[in-house]
């Protein structure tokens, strides 16, 4: 670059160093999906996506984030006819059919290589597409694991065989305004109908993703018991014979972040869906598999904000100078590129780990302790890290100077505003805590806390972290334990993330 005139200073090695593979620059991506000796077919399905994160969609997830492109409601056409039509630009439907036409959905992908994928995916913050590829996930997850209606293997069936000319997605909506995260309290009326469906009735008060085909809702039957057993689970086709399937939108909410990814307040009026599950056990079946397959992908997505972050950082202060030299030569900026690397390679390492038991939990077979410990790990995982994150992502900005505050010259600001979205979104960090703590305390882990411990974290389990943890479990419900838990959860997080950072930096490249 030629600092000595402005009329003729470029960026464009600041650029290109962004504009390479974030597969094959990530060596600790490579380490992880080397464990599951992928073929030469699955190695290069990643490495070209790396190569399109890095180049194409780098530049299309900038461009749809511009105020111009976000997505509006179209509530009215010039006809007078009522449309109830989110619409989003057509580079984001083109994103999203790469993803859905890919085969990401099909049983037989490789989990390592399926969350590859969405660790690259969620590097450029696009979540317009990365929402979807949450919610579809869980959607799979659930009408494969309750495979008791023919409309839900069709769908699944659709999952299987779609292309990227014809491709489902799905979404999950939870959320009423009375409860917030206390789905309990859901008030959405079910009211049977003929052929074994049911009508939906009432208002759903955030709803991200609603372009999807095929919605997961959760609603009560008239009668149902008050709390969480009240709750059934319904899939409903967002369309029937071309027509909005008896809802209507609202509005869009005015995020704070995410903002590329529409989220609605709709009101159902007779909207058609099917049961899915028992449906005494909705909103448990909801939230362990649904909602915990969404807090997986938080995890991913924070680690991928990170390493993004810290690959702008370098990127920038690799070419920039002031002041007679680099900024990467400026000790205090050197430092704190070091740290956001060392930051990147931790919350990846976790993240990748945090897949490993949550996939192999699920596997049949998988022993209780290995079940117990990743239903904790989720929660802790996805609490810690999406709080943890936002700190790294405004160090990186402050690299950058004033340019990392300038929404167009950088994903910085993005990242930045989208990392709330991340711990607000399927459970806050309070509420995941508790969760914890809850299930420590349901499982019968009083007593041994050490054997726990040194199940999850290996080497790098501290005696003193389990007798504080027995402390705690002696009195769960009292206010000083959950305090003390408040202080000891991201601690143990931060363990499990340096033992897996040492496990994949000991394994062979």
């Amino acid at each position: 670059m030629d600092h000595a005139d402005p009329e003729t200073y470029r960026f464009d090695p600041y650029l290109a160093a962004l504009s390479g593979n974030w597969y094959d620059e990530d060596e600790l991506l490579r380490r992880w999906l080397a464990r599951s000796g992928p073929s030469a077919a699955e190695t290069a399905q990643v490495r070209e996506l790396g190569r399109a994160a890095a180049n194409r969609h780098r530049v299309i997830a900038d461009r749809v984030e511009r105020t111009e492109n976000l997505p509006y409601l179209e509530a009215q056409d010039p006809y007078n006819r009522r449309r109830t039509e989110v619409v989003i630009p057509a580079a984001t439907r083109e994103l999203l059919g790469e993803v859905h036409g890919s085969g990401i959905w099909k049983a037989a992908t490789d989990d390592r290589v399926r969350y590859a994928i969405v660790y690259l995916l969620n590097q450029n913050s696009e979540f317009g597409v990365t929402c979807s590829t949450a919610c579809t996930d869980g959607l799979a997850r659930i009408l494969r694991r309750l495979d008791d209606d023919p409309r839900s293997r069709a769908v699944v069936a659709e999952l299987e065989s779609a292309t990227p000319e014809a491709w489902v997605h799905g979404a999950q909506f939870v959320t009423e305004i009375q409860g917030g995260s206390d789905a309990a309290t859901n008030a959405l009326r079910a009211v049977p109908a003929p052929d074994g469906l049911y009508a939906l009735h009432g208002r759903k008060w955030f709803c991200s993703n609603p372009s999807a085909d095929y919605w997961l809702v959760t609603a009560r039957l008239d009668g149902s018991p008050p709390g969480h057993r009240g709750v059934s689970l319904f899939c409903m086709p967002r369309a029937r014979a071309g027509e909005p399937n008896g809802f209507v939108y609202q509005r869009l909410k005015e995020k704070l972040g995410t903002r590329a990814l529409p989220t609605a307040e709709i009101d159902f009026a007779g909207a058609l869906a099917w049961p899915v599950g028992r449906l005494d056990q909705g909103l448990k079946n909801m939230v362990a598999v649904v909602l915990t397959t969404s807090r997986v992908h938080c995890v991913l997505a924070a680690a991928a904000a990170v390493r993004r972050a810290a690959r702008e950082a370098r990127a920038y202060a690799g070419v920039r100078q002031a002041f007679g030299k680099r900024l990467d030569q400026h000790p205090l900026i050197a430092d704190a590129l070091e740290r956001l690397s060392r930051a990147a390679d931790r919350f990846a390492a976790g993240a990748f780990a945090t897949v490993d038991a949550w996939t192999a939990s699920a596997a049949e077979g998988a022993n209780r302790d290995l079940r117990v410990w990743a239903r904790i790990l989720v929660s802790l995982a996805k609490a810690v890290s999406t709080r943890a994150s936002s700190p790294h992502l405004y160090e990186a900005m402050m690299v950058l100077g004033g340019n990392g505050i300038e929404e167009r010259f950088s994903a910085l600001p993005r990242l930045w505003r989208d990392a709330p979205i991340l711990e607000s979104w399927e459970g806050p960090y309070t509420l995941l805590l508790m969760q914890a703590l809850t299930d420590l305390a349901r499982f019968d882990v009083a007593g041994r806390e050490r054997e726990l411990l040194a199940f999850g974290l290996g080497e790098r389990s501290d005696p003193a972290d389990a007798d504080e943890l027995a402390r705690i479990l002696r009195s769960p419900t009292d206010e000083e334990s959950i305090l003390r838990w408040g202080e000891l959860a991201p601690r143990l997080y931060r363990r499990f993330e340096e033992k897996a950072l040492a496990e994949l930096r000991r394994e062979a490249a």
